[in-house]
């Protein structure tokens, strides 16, 4: 969501508002009046730009707060199927990728041609596992446990 108003703003507040002034097409002394209101409420304007950074950082806490209370529960949900997909998943892409690129040429028989959705989503889900792997080793040092 930040990201998203962060686009539609601009980055700046005050930035766009005086892009917003420049592009009037109204009396130079109507945009002169304009600008000094501009000018006379930027510290007003910083702060309502600080407090929309924050409230993006905020709902950017509560999302990763959400995913994180979603594998806590998968985790401990007691499914020995949630436990093991990823894992799994992660095997069944290794054996497709050695038999297709160590194995068929060993016997003379072409690699098969894979879409590259395959290769990106078996990269997305070998770093994401990789990654949570050696987030949870961390941080059950950092604890102490």
């Amino acid at each position: 969501m930040g990201a998203l108003l962060g686009n539609i703003l601009g980055g700046n507040l005050l930035s766009t508002v005086k892009g917003l002034i420049e592009e009037f097409h109204a009396s130079p002394e109507l945009k002169a009046q304009m600008q000094a209101a501009v000018d006379a409420n930027a510290a007003q304007i910083a702060l309502a730009q600080i407090k929309l950074q924050e409230s993006a950082q905020d709902e950017l806490a509560r999302e990763v707060e959400a995913a994180s209370a979603n594998i806590r529960a998968e985790a401990g949900s007691g499914d020995k199927y949630t436990s093991r997909a990823r894992p799994s998943f992660v095997y069944v892409m290794l054996g497709i990728l050695t038999a297709n690129f160590i194995a068929f040429p060993l016997l003379g028989k072409p690699a098969l041609a894979f879409p590259d959705a395959l290769f990106w989503l078996f990269g997305s889900c070998m770093l994401g596992y990789t990654g949570a792997r050696t987030w949870e080793k961390v941080a059950n040092i950092s604890q102490g446990k």
